[in-house]
């Protein structure tokens, strides 16, 4: 990923030492620079829009909460080294089962847009609350300091 945004902001910033200023100006299409960075944008259509479920990644509390309840559940198993084997078991055992406890209380549902660009390249993208695409309307994929968005 690191390396993806590196490449990208190199090839951005080439192409920006050589657009014309009429392209600076008020581009359809192309990098602008600006005091933030590069800004590419590129030109597409949507072809599918839909509903997805999102997962979230959580605080880490519920793996913590996790792995104490299941450090001291297993550590009333047995007695000497198989109750501290029991223990790092019983703590392994919690921790994960916590933070997947919480990851699935914390999800919430996205519109994912898929955009074929005027390359050809489809790529998918998460828009905003509330934003709503139709299938076939042209768009705009606006790319600046490694976040891309979808406008119109």
């Amino acid at each position: 990923m690191r390396n993806r945004f590196l490449i990208m902001t190199l090839a951005s910033s080439l192409l920006a030492a050589c657009a014309s200023q009429q392209a600076a100006q008020a581009p359809a299409q192309g990098v602008t620079m600006s005091t933030q960075g590069a800004t590419l944008v590129q030109g597409g259509v949507v072809t599918d829009v839909r509903d997805v479920t999102v997962r979230g990644g959580g605080s880490g509390l519920g793996s913590v909460v996790g792995g104490i309840l299941g450090g001291i559940a297993g550590s009333q198993i047995g007695g000497g080294t198989g109750s501290a084997v029991a223990s790092v078991g019983g703590a392994l055992a919690g921790g994960v089962a916590g933070q997947r406890v919480e990851q699935d209380r914390v999800q919430n549902t996205a519109t994912e847009v898929t955009v074929r660009l005027d390359s050809g390249e489809e790529r998918n993208y998460r828009t905003e609350p509330g934003d709503t695409f139709r299938i076939g309307e042209p768009v705009r994929i606006v790319t600046s300091q490694g976040i891309a968005r979808v406008t119109r």
